[in-house]
């Protein structure tokens, strides 16, 4: 019989004068099969969590790094394609959380690198990549178990606003028009070393509508259901330019006031690992905090400043550390 790489039809077809059964073996044996795993799932978006569905670059050759032929094209891992003998694979895969095919990404082989253009998230999209170890087939494919290992990353990050207050029993307080104005639309690229983001032609605005990130409303900050909500971004840098406004409205205890809010977002330099000051890195996960008081609030004033403490870990909640707001006249 031939040693060469089949479609599943043009397999049964090439063992026609065998027997059903040996097809069958044949087939189950040389079929390339994958064993994945996800680092650090998230709770707060619909995250991936068993790849039920991801999708495959793949290709081959003949000598070590020098991949010719390809196989997998941005197919599903459940597409047929059989190991031919002696030869050299890789292979580059991807989940978009259950959105299925994206259109724009490629993989270089010889880079190893997926790059996904213009890709924006929302928070069914857990984007996540992966790129095998370089594989070789050996003499015989048939004899061994055939699966390609794939640990998939997060390509993204998350961002969330929890607020507290101390004046829980007096009065309710409310956040609305909670949005963050960052970039969201990006170029990423995943190669073995991680996950990197080419952000272009972006100014931060809060008067960009394009470029935002709406929260839920927060209809009591103390109740005992509250949860801060996280969003899926693009990571980016140069956080300290970017703002997060809101509106804050208190009732109760004789008050029935609001006023509109807005924050820059500062992160330290090595809060995510070893990372750069004022940049949100794939993975993690970025907690800001505040504490909000009715004497914080000044209708007279249009736009409050408020700082937030952030707080990180990987791709799960974070310690925080409350602060008081700072209220000043915003130029």
């Amino acid at each position: 019989m031939k040693t060469n790489l089949f479609l599943l039809g043009m397999a049964v077809a090439a063992f026609s004068s065998c027997t059903n059964e040996e097809v069958t073996d044949v087939a189950q044996n040389r079929a390339i099969k994958f064993n994945q795993f996800v680092e650090n799932n998230t709770r707060e978006v619909q995250e991936v969590e068993s790849l039920s569905s991801f999708y495959v670059f793949g290709k081959f050759g003949e000598i070590s790094n020098s991949y010719t032929t390809q196989i997998f094209n941005n197919e599903s891992q459940d597409t047929p394609y059989y190991w031919v003998a002696n030869k050299f694979y890789i292979f580059g895969a991807y989940a978009d959380g259950n959105n299925g095919k994206i259109e724009d990404v490629t993989f270089d082989s010889a880079k190893k690198q997926l790059v996904f253009t213009n890709y924006s998230p929302d928070d069914t999209k857990d984007l996540v990549a992966a790129i095998s170890d370089e594989v070789e087939s050996g003499d015989n494919p048939t004899t061994n178990d055939n699966k390609v290992s794939l640990t998939f990353h997060h390509m993204l990050s998350q961002v969330k606003f929890t607020f507290n207050t101390t004046d829980a029993e007096s009065y309710t307080l409310n956040i609305t028009n909670l949005t963050l104005h960052a970039a969201k639309t990006g170029t990423g690229t995943y190669s073995t070393s991680g996950a990197t983001w080419r952000i272009s032609n972006y100014t931060p605005s809060i008067n960009d509508n394009e470029n935002k990130y709406i929260y839920n409303e927060v209809v009591d900050v103390s109740d005992t259901s509250y949860e801060a909500q996280s969003k899926l971004v693009i990571p980016q840098a140069t956080t300290e330019q970017l703002k997060v406004t809101f509106t804050a409205t208190i009732t109760g205890a004789g008050l029935n006031k609001n006023a509109n809010f807005e924050a820059t977002l500062e992160v330290n330099e090595n809060i995510a690992g070893i990372s750069d000051a004022n940049t949100w890195m794939p993975g993690y996960c970025y907690n800001y905090t505040a504490t909000i008081n009715g004497d914080n609030i000044d209708p007279n004033l249009e736009n409050q400043k408020i700082k937030f403490t952030p707080t990180v870990e990987p791709w799960q909640d974070a310690t925080d550390t409350p602060v008081g707001p700072q209220i000043s006249v915003v130029p």
